[in-house]
């Protein structure tokens, strides 16, 4: 039976002390390992190692050998500490995609603000001409303000188109123009027109713009008169006489007699659809005109469905036409008009 009086071993103590030792060097070798990240060679700091052989060299003073957290903590700030970075991962920006969408604004912007002045542009243009500005600043040109739908004009010069102004622009060039909402006609100096269309789209004439040619040195010999141009739309003509060789002339003479022409008593020129509803007491005014190589004309006669209406003098305002007034009797639609002049030298052709 054991002595339970008997003193303890001297040898346990030690061996006690000593089992417990390794088992804070371990701890303390762990704490090491993990705090110095990815470190795996053992600590050569020595004052780490000695408190391990005091403890075997003194077992009985082992709370004494024992090193603290604050040396722990000294001996660890002397070791080199492995410092982990992350990478840089630079940002990403789509800077190309933003010029692009700049450029493309600037782009619409510039092409918005180009539009609109175009387009106020083109408006300033239709209102000036509209208005007569720029026929009032022209020495070529002549402004009729509220001339009426209807009317005739005789220019100082031959004209070259005009402009009718009826909340839009028409332009006519020489000649007999019918649109369909007005009827114009531009022989040499002269102009008619009248409105011949009704609805929204044939509004009242405001302004009548007479574009002339440009102004020519007048010759000093006679001018020789020029052929007149002859409109679409023209009473029945008459055959063309040749003229007749003259003896006498020492040198030859061409001339020729021009279609007739028939006008109302505002020199509008009439249409053969016109001359048919015409009726009783209805005034005609009908022209002829002759062109010639040489020599003049100083006269016309007209028969009229076979009537004579006899010989005259007298000529249309700013043409070389002459006419005859003639007044519709009763039961007359259909008109045969013959037109001479009379030449200084062929005589009547």
């Amino acid at each position: 039976m054991p002595d339970n009086n008997q003193a303890p071993d001297p040898t346990s103590t030690p061996s006690q002390s000593y089992t417990d030792v390794p088992e804070q060097t371990s701890t303390s070798s762990e704490l090491q390992h993990s705090f110095t990240g990815a470190s795996d060679q053992p600590l050569s700091n020595p004052s780490l190692q000695s408190p391990v052989q005091d403890v075997v060299a003194n077992p009985t003073d082992t709370q004494q050998s024992i090193p603290t957290d604050s040396q722990q903590n000294d001996s660890f700030s002397d070791q080199p500490q492995a410092v982990v970075t992350a990478p840089h991962a630079p940002k990403k920006y789509g800077g190309k995609k933003i010029i692009a969408t700049i450029f493309g604004i600037l782009l619409l912007v510039g092409g918005v603000a180009a539009g609109v002045i175009l387009v106020q542009r083109q408006q300033q243009i239709a209102e000036k001409a509209a208005s007569g500005k720029e026929c009032q600043q022209s020495q070529d040109c002549v402004l009729l303000d509220n001339p009426g739908n209807s009317g005739s004009f005789t220019a100082p010069r031959p004209i070259s188109y005009v402009k009718i102004t009826a909340k839009d622009v028409h332009e006519y060039e020489s000649g007999d123009t019918n649109d369909g909402c007005y009827h114009v006609v531009i022989n040499g100096s002269f102009l008619s027109w009248n409105r011949v269309g009704e609805g929204p789209d044939c509004k009242d004439v405001s302004n009548v713009q007479v574009w002339m040619k440009e102004d020519e040195a007048t010759p000093t010999s006679t001018p020789t008169p020029e052929p007149t141009e002859v409109p679409e739309e023209t009473p029945t003509p008459t055959s063309k006489v040749t003229p007749t060789e003259t003896p006498d002339t020492p040198t030859e003479v061409t001339a020729q007699c021009s279609d007739v022409k028939a006008y109302d008593e505002e020199w509008i020129l009439l249409s053969s659809q016109d001359l048919s509803n015409l009726k009783k007491g209805d005034t005609v005014r009908f022209t002829v005109s002759g062109s010639t190589s040489s020599g003049t004309f100083d006269k016309a006669r007209f028969t009229v469905n076979g009537t004579s209406l006899g010989e005259t003098t007298k000529k249309k305002p700013g043409s070389n036409e002459f006419y005859v007034e003639y007044i519709v009797p009763a039961g007359v639609t259909t008109f045969t008009v013959k037109g001479e002049v009379h030449h200084s030298q062929l005589k009547w052709i």
